[in-house]
């Protein structure tokens, strides 16, 4: 339960800022937010602040942009048999993601990229009208992935589904073949005032038929999912784990590869990294996902790794971004801040890199870098007052408890 009232107008005073821009940390700064929007940002002498402004002294913390996590599906699957995924009721899973965006934003998440998901389009609305506590969400309705593709991954020589049940149920995806199929396909999808689309170019190691290394839509059906979403200004999101998909859609011109992995031992290369910064082309590495996905004291292969850093080098931007899928397999808010640290750990980022990743950089990926994603005169006040100093260690932000105050478009929505 939270004490402190924030109204309308006021004035936070004495933190230090870290803007999200990737620039050293200025000590002693004040900022005006007024219905929401950031109105001024300088030190205690360049802004004026009037007598009857409500003043909230922050002194001794840290002042960040609010967190975005650029690859997430909040789609209400318990732990259990992937079978349980498709047969549950739909109007349970829709309810516990009302859990989960509340989890996000509670860990300081304003701010989500779905990857797929049943339930995203409408748990955006439910957060927009104020009904429920949740993040920003970029939503993409179920994502597109060929028939017993990655996101219609259940055997069929284990499990008998009545094909009206799968398209029912399945919680992140929807299955399309051919030019036409997808073509429809988006075009609902618009209907649903999706802000972006997600397609599965490669399988996802589900099975022994559904291996990473496969190649799951023709080059006619990839080029036409980007060429129909870019038609009418929506950016794409593709799920590639091979390195002859990254690639082919690097080419195709899609704007963020997710995972860029491959277990072909080939590392991501210069060329490819090289197009994919020319072009502005994102990177999600998800490095969340690996701990779950390997065997005990397996650990992501270097030559992933070295693919990673050779994107960093070439100036690709890399994305936080995390694939949480079923709360109690991925814990919502908790899992997801461990990718900043994971960032660092793994891939050599400094704290600052990394936050820049989970800020700024995950803003333009969602297109909504002219309202968030840094801490500027114009945006929306999505912020975070934190204990005690991130930039050096971005261990801190792993307990919630260090997140004094979780602000979204200027009002408080958490304190610890």
């Amino acid at each position: 339960m939270s004490n402190m009232k924030l109204e309308k107008e006021y004035a936070l005073i004495g933190a230090t800022l870290i803007d999200g821009n990737g620039g050293i940390p200025v000590k002693n700064v004040t900022i005006v937010v007024r219905n929401g929007v950031i109105e001024e940002v300088g030190d205690k002498k360049s802004v004026r602040l009037e007598d009857s402004i409500q003043k909230v002294d922050i002194s001794g913390f840290y002042l960040m942009p609010g967190l975005i996590d650029a690859h997430v599906h909040i789609i209400g699957v318990a732990q259990g048999p992937l079978i349980d995924n498709i047969i549950e009721p739909n109007y349970l899973q829709a309810i516990r993601t009302v859990a989960e965006a509340g989890k996000l934003l509670d860990h300081g998440f304003t701010a989500v990229r779905s990857a797929g998901s049943r339930y995203d389009v409408y748990l955006k609305r439910a957060i927009e009208e104020g009904t429920i506590p949740g993040p920003r969400i970029l939503a993409c309705g179920l994502g597109l992935c060929r028939s017993r593709g990655h996101g219609d991954s259940v055997r069929r020589d284990i499990y008998e589904i009545p094909e009206e049940w799968a398209d029912q149920g399945r919680p992140k995806a929807q299955t399309v073949d051919g030019v036409e199929e997808i073509r429809k396909a988006i075009r609902k999808l618009v209907a649903q005032n999706v802000d972006h689309i997600k397609f599965w170019a490669t399988g996802g190691g589900a099975w022994e038929k559904e291996r990473c290394t496969d190649m799951h839509f023709s080059m006619e059906e990839m080029k036409t999912i980007i060429d129909e979403s870019h038609m009418v200004g929506l950016k794409v999101m593709c799920h590639a784990e091979s390195l002859q998909s990254v690639k082919t859609i690097v080419e195709l011109g899609v704007n963020s590869v997710e995972h860029g992995d491959n277990e072909d031992g080939d590392e991501l290369d210069e060329e490819t990294c090289r197009k994919m910064a020319e072009k502005n082309i994102f990177l999600t590495p998800t490095l969340s996902i690996y701990p779950i996905e390997l065997e005990a004291g397996e650990e992501i292969p270097q030559y992933l790794i070295n693919g990673w850093k050779r994107a960093i080098k070439n100036g690709v931007k890399i994305l936080s971004g995390t694939d949480a899928w079923a709360d109690p397999i991925t814990p919502y808010g908790k899992y997801n801040i461990g990718e900043i640290k994971l960032l660092v750990d793994l891939l050599g980022m400094t704290p600052l890199q990394a936050i820049t990743s989970a800020t700024k950089f995950g803003a333009e990926a969602c297109s909504i870098d002219d309202k968030v994603g840094t801490i500027e005169k114009g945006k929306l006040a999505d912020l975070l007052v934190v204990k005690k100093d991130p930039s050096k260690n971005v261990d801190i932000l792993l307990d919630k408890e260090n997140i004094k105050y979780v602000v979204k478009d200027g009002n408080l929505a958490a304190e610890h």
